[in-house]
């Protein structure tokens, strides 16, 4: 049984996009906690917000409604809430407009900076010139540049385009007339040119670094090797954003070039950065995006390290992050800022539950 909080009080917690996977893993992480809380959940998706193991569901407009906002407002004030998750990054990007109104407290970066990571053109060029790794990268601002582009990156290209997740809109070229045939189906059906952009195609391992910033310091951090994503066959990419088998993985230099990108993009960093890099023929990582918001399964590995590997209960990240966003008092001191999790591997499918594979032995997890 949970227990309420060192002063007796249950918190009240806001979580939007409840509804989506990430969603329901951060809550079902919350509840894996050893306290209490009163959560309220909203999702644009009526069926998905069934989901999670919330106190309260409410239906919310698409995040670009005017209403979306208002609709915040008024749940803070209706059920007194204390601290505000967007799970989300659309939604991360349109609260962190309004942090100052929401009377609520968030651990949201600076607008400033979800504008730079909500656009991976505008990422590469912050971290090229602070020196970090990262794919070599053009905008297509006109379709006659294409030929120059591919020869200059090689045989190989990568398209895709600057905003999105799940690897939207994004393929493997292997000559300029792909690109620009690719190019012009998307144009045809509204997406203008400039959206899209060409990178250095990076062969090597699929990496993930989740870390969670406060005050401005790394508080904890992961690294996990993305295997297998669900259902590769649908998208001619073959990325089609969480993986259905990952495993944790230990990497130096991931980790200090991951720490640099972070406090290049942020003075004061806050909150959930999540990093993907993929690693070129040499084996060295480059950073292709940041999130700022908690990957899909962030909230699964928290759920894990308390339920199942028994870690200590500042272990979940999730929780972690709530206290902190709540300004509660946390011992920051006793918790590894690199490599929390052991070296296990995680299965997950639809309708196929989630398993970790530890020192050679399955165990279900869900």
């Amino acid at each position: 049984m949970s227990s309420e909080s060192g002063d007796g009080r249950i918190h009240r917690i806001l979580v939007t996009g409840a509804g989506g996977v990430g969603g329901v893993n951060f809550v079902r992480a919350l509840r894996a906690s050893p306290e209490k809380f009163f959560v309220v959940g909203t999702d644009y998706n009526e069926y998905y917000l069934l989901f999670p193991e919330v106190d309260v569901r409410v239906k919310s407009p698409r995040h670009d409604d005017p209403k979306f906002i208002a609709l915040i407002k008024s749940l803070v004030s209706e059920y007194c809430i204390e601290f505000i998750h967007p799970q989300p990054e659309v939604e991360v990007e349109v609260l962190s407009q309004y942090v100052h109104e929401l009377r609520a407290r968030t651990l949201i970066p600076p607008s400033e900076t979800v504008k730079v990571c909500r656009d991976k053109y505008l990422t590469y060029l912050k971290l090229k010139r602070c020196g970090i790794p990262v794919p070599e990268t053009y905008l297509v601002t006109d379709l006659d540049e294409v030929d120059r582009i591919v020869k200059d990156l090689g045989s190989k290209v990568w398209v895709r385009v600057r905003k999105g997740a799940g690897g939207k809109l994004s393929l493997p070229c292997t000559s300029s007339t792909e690109v620009k045939l690719w190019i012009k189906l998307w144009s045809k059906r509204g997406i203008p040119i400039e959206d899209f952009i060409i990178q250095e195609y990076l062969p090597g391992r699929d990496l993930a670094w989740d870390s969670l910033w406060y005050n401005g310091e790394l508080v904890m951090s992961f690294i996990r090797e993305r295997i297998h994503y669900i259902f590769p066959h649908i998208s001619p990419s073959r990325v089609t954003g969480t993986p259905t088998v990952s495993r944790i993985v230990r990497h130096d230099k991931v980790n200090e070039i991951c720490v640099k990108a972070v406090k290049a993009l942020c003075d004061k960093p806050q909150g959930f950065f999540c990093i993907d890099l993929k690693e070129d023929s040499e084996g060295n990582p480059r950073i292709t995006e940041v999130n700022i918001k908690a990957h899909t399964t962030v909230g699964l590995w928290s759920f894990i390290a308390s339920r199942i590997l028994k870690l200590p209960p500042y272990y979940n990240m999730v929780y972690t992050y709530v206290k902190l966003g709540l300004g509660d008092e946390v011992p920051l001191s006793e918790i590894p800022k690199f490599d929390i999790y052991p070296e296990i591997t995680l299965l997950r499918h639809i309708d196929c539950g989630v398993w970790i594979i530890k020192n050679g032995e399955k165990i279900r997890v869900l």
